[in-house]
C-alpha cells in the first residue's frame, strides 16, 4: 500500500522538489509539504477567527450565507453540501472566500476574520505559484505554463474561481453518529490542486488502490492533492485521488470539534483545458464551466 510522502521545501533545491512532487502526484496524488514558509501563527489566526464565527448563532451566520445564484462566497451550513452520493448527512460548516473583496462577517462581530483570512490566502497563492512551476518542469513544460493560466488567483472570481475555505466540523453527540453520517463524503476535488491545513484531530482518509489510508496530521505541514482538471490536463499521469473525512473512534469518545483550511486552486475562468499529450479522445474542458457543473451537483439548495 502506497504511503503519502513528505517533501521538504527548505533547501530550495528545485530539481529534487520537482522529482519528488512528480512521483507523489503520479502515484498517491497527495503529498505533505514541510518548511513551506508559512508561519503557524498566521494559520492559527485563521483557525481562531473561524471558530469564533462558526460558534455564533445560526441566524447570525446566515446573514452571510452563500447565494448559489450569484457566486461562491459566504457561509455554508450543515447538510447544505453533500459530496458523497450515498451519504444522508455530512456534518460540517464552511465559509468560502474568493478574494479580498468577498463577503465577510461583520467586523463588529468578528474583527479578525477578514484580515487573518486574506493574509493567509495571499501566502498560499505565492506557495501555489511555486508548486505550479515545479509541476510544469516535471511535465517538461515551460516553467510558467501553469502560472500563466492561474494569473488571477484570489483576485476576482469573475476571472478566477480559486477559493479559500475555512471548515468547521462541530462536536457530535453519540446519538448522532449512525450509518450515513460522516464529516465529509468521499470525493475528488474539482480544480488544479488543493492545499490543506489540518488541525491535530485527524479523520482524513485517502483512497490508495482499493484501501483507505489515513492522512495523519503532521505538525507544521501542508497537505497537497490534485483535482480533476489537473488529472485531465495531464491525461491521467497525475491522479485526482478520492478522499473523505470520517469521525475517528477517539473523536467519538472525546466529541471534539475539528477544523481545517482548504485552498482550492482553479485555472482562470477563460482557460480551456486540453490534454497535454495531444490526445483528442476528449474535447477541451472550460475551467469555469466544469466547476459550475460540479458545484451544482454538490450544493443542496
Amino acid at each position: 500500500m502506497a504511503a503519502i510522502s513528505i517533501v521538504d521545501l527548505d533547501d530550495n533545491k528545485t530539481d529534487r522538489v520537482v522529482k519528488q512532487l512528480d512521483e507523489a502526484f503520479s502515484t498517491v496524488g497527495f503529498v505533505y509539504l514541510t518548511n513551506h514558509g508559512i508561519q503557524q501563527a498566521t494559520i492559527d489566526s485563521v483557525l481562531k477567527a473561524s471558530k469564533h464565527f462558526f460558534q455564533l448563532p445560526d441566524d447570525v451566520k446566515n446573514q452571510t450565507r452563500r447565494d448559489s445564484s450569484k457566486d461562491n462566497d459566504g457561509y455554508v451550513g450543515i447538510n447544505q453540501e453533500i459530496l458523497g452520493s450515498n451519504n444522508l448527512q455530512e456534518i460540517k460548516e464552511a465559509y468560502n472566500v474568493t478574494s479580498s473583496n468577498s463577503i465577510f462577517p461583520s467586523e463588529e462581530l468578528n474583527p479578525e476574520f477578514r484580515s487573518a483570512v486574506v493574509s493567509l490566502a495571499l501566502e498560499l497563492t505565492e506557495l501555489t505559484k511555486r508548486l505550479l512551476t515545479c509541476m510544469a518542469l516535471a511535465l517538461g513544460l515551460e516553467d510558467n505554463f501553469f502560472v500563466d493560466r492561474h494569473r488571477f488567483m484570489f483576485q476576482d472570481q469573475t476571472k478566477n474561481a480559486t477559493t479559500f475555505r475555512t471548515l468547521y466540523y462541530p462536536s457530535l453527540a453519540e446519538t448522532h453518529i449512525e450509518p450515513g453520517v460522516v464529516r465529509c463524503g468521499a470525493h475528488s476535488d474539482y480544480g488544479t490542486i488543493t492545499l490543506l491545513l489540518q488541525d491535530d484531530v485527524g479523520g482524513l482518509q485517502v483512497l490508495s488502490g482499493t484501501e483507505w489510508i489515513s492522512a495523519v496530521p503532521i505538525p507544521g505541514s501542508i497537505l497537497v492533492n490534485l483535482g480533476d482538471l489537473m488529472q485531465f490536463w495531464t491525461a491521467g499521469r497525475y491522479t485526482a485521488t478520492v478522499h473523505r473525512v470520517l469521525v475517528p473512534e477517539e473523536e467519538i469518545r472525546r466529541k471534539s470539534t475539528r477544523q481545517s483550511i482548504a485552498f482550492f486552486v482553479h485555472p482562470d475562468n477563460d482557460v480551456m483545458v486540453s490534454q497535454l499529450n495531444g490526445c483528442n479522445d476528449h474535447p477541451p474542458v472550460g475551467a469555469l464551466d466544469y466547476l459550475k457543473t460540479r458545484l451544482s451537483a454538490t450544493y443542496k439548495y
